[in-house]
C-alpha cells in the first residue's frame, strides 16, 4: 500500500515506493531524510536571498542619495572611509589582518587600485546621472570588456559562441538608450558608465592575479583615498563638508548608505561560503532583473517600447552568456 511521506521540515508530501519499502524493511520513516535536505538548503537560500537584497536596495539608496546630495565622487571617497572605519573594530581584535603595502608590491598595485578607484566614482557619477535601468544595462556589458581585454593582452581566446553572447549584451543599452528620456539618458552619464565598465573589466582581469600573489601581505586599507583629489578638484568635498544645503537627514543618508556597500560585500563572501563562484555568478542576473524593475517603479522612469526592449535583450544575452560559461555546453561540442 502506498502511502503519502510528509516531510518534518518543509511539509511536502511526496508517494515514494523506494521511501516505503525503507519504511516497512526497517521500521524508520525516510521524512527525516528530506528535511536534511531542507535544512542542508536553507543556508544557500538565505545566502542568495541576503545578497539580491542587499545589491538591490544599496543601488537604489545610491541613486536616493544623489536625489538629495548631488555629490557622487565626493560621496565614494566617503564610502572608503565608512568602509574603513567599520573594520576598525575588526583590525583591532584581529590585528594580524591589517598589513601595509611592501615597496615591491605598489608598483603593480597602482594600477589595478586606480581601476578600483575610477569603477567606483565613474559608476556613482553613471547613476546620479542615468535612470537604473540604462545604468543597469550598461554595466551588463561588463562581460563584453572583460572578454576583449582578455583576448587582446592576454591571448585568451574564447568560443565564438561567448563572442556572439557578449555581442548581443552590447546592443541591450542601445536600444535602452533609444527608448530613455534625455533627461534619463545624459551622454555624460554613459561615457561615466562605459568608462566605469572598462576599468572594471581592467580590475577582473589584473586584480586576480595580484591578489593572490599578495594575499598574505596585501594592505585591505592601502589606496582606498585615491578618488579624494579628484573631489578635491571638482569641487564636491568642500561643498560636502561645508555646504549649508547638507542637512543631519542628509548627512544621515549618506553615511548609512556609505556603510551599506561593506554590507554588500559581506553578503558576497557570504554567498560563496554557501556555495560556489558559479551561484554568485548566476546571482547578478536576479540582481540586475529586480533591480531595474524596482527602479523603474521607485523612480517613475518612463517606460518606452525601446527601453523594455533594451532591458530584454541584456537580461536574455546576459543569461545565454552566463550559461555558456558555468555549463560543459561548450566543451561538448565536437570538433572543438
Amino acid at each position: 500500500m502506498m502511502r503519502a511521506m510528509v516531510c518534518l521540515d518543509c511539509g511536502s508530501t511526496r508517494k515514494d515506493t523506494t521511501s516505503m519499502m525503507f519504511e516497512i524493511q526497517t521500521g524508520k520513516s525516510d521524512a527525516g531524510s528530506c528535511a536534511a535536505v531542507c535544512k542542508e538548503n536553507r543556508g544557500p537560500i538565505l545566502a542568495l536571498s541576503f545578497l539580491t537584497f542587499v545589491a538591490v536596495t544599496k543601488t537604489i539608496l545610491t541613486k536616493l542619495v544623489f536625489m538629495h546630495v548631488h555629490m557622487p565622487v565626493a560621496f565614494s571617497v566617503l564610502s572608503c572611509v565608512a568602509t574603513i572605519l567599520c573594520l576598525l573594530p575588526i583590525f583591532a581584535v584581529k590585528p594580524a589582518l591589517f598589513q601595509p603595502l611592501r615597496r615591491h608590491m605598489i608598483r603593480p598595485m597602482v594600477g589595478v587600485c586606480l581601476a578600483i578607484a575610477i569603477d567606483l566614482g565613474c559608476t556613482n557619477v553613471a547613476i546620479s546621472e542615468l535612470s537604473v535601468a540604462l545604468q543597469q544595462c550598461i554595466k551588463a556589458t561588463s562581460p563584453a570588456a572583460t572578454v576583449l581585454l582578455e583576448s587582446l593582452f592576454l591571448g585568451r581566446m574564447q568560443h565564438p559562441a561567448i563572442y556572439a553572447a557578449v555581442g548581443l549584451i552590447c546592443i541591450g543599452p542601445v536600444l535602452a538608450q533609444m527608448g530613455s528620456s534625455s533627461f534619463d539618458g545624459e551622454p555624460f552619464g554613459i561615457a561615466m558608465m562605459v568608462a566605469a565598465v572598462l576599468a572594471g573589466a581592467f580590475k577582473y582581469v589584473y586584480a586576480g592575479a595580484l591578489i593572490r600573489e599578495y594575499r598574505n601581505e596585501l594592505g585591505t586599507l592601502a589606496f582606498t583615498l585615491m578618488l579624494t583629489p579628484w573631489a578635491i578638484l571638482n569641487g564636491e568635498a568642500k561643498a560636502l563638508l561645508f555646504g549649508t544645503a547638507t542637512s543631519l537627514k542628509d548627512w544621515a543618508l549618506l553615511w548609512f548608505t556609505a556603510a551599506y556597500g561593506g554590507v554588500r560585500i559581506y553578503s558576497q563572501f557570504f554567498l560563496l561560503s554557501q556555495t560556489s563562484a558559479t551561484t554568485l555568478s548566476m546571482s547578478n542576473l536576479t540582481i540586475q532583473a529586480a533591480t531595474i524593475m524596482l527602479g523603474i517603479a521607485v523612480f517613475h522612469t518612463v517606460v518606452t517600447p525601446y527601453l523594455l526592449a533594451g532591458v530584454a535583450v541584456t537580461i536574455v544575452a546576459s543569461a545565454l552568456y552566463t550559461y555558456l560559461k558555468v555549463t560543459d555546453a561548450l566543451k561538448s561540442t565536437p570538433g572543438l
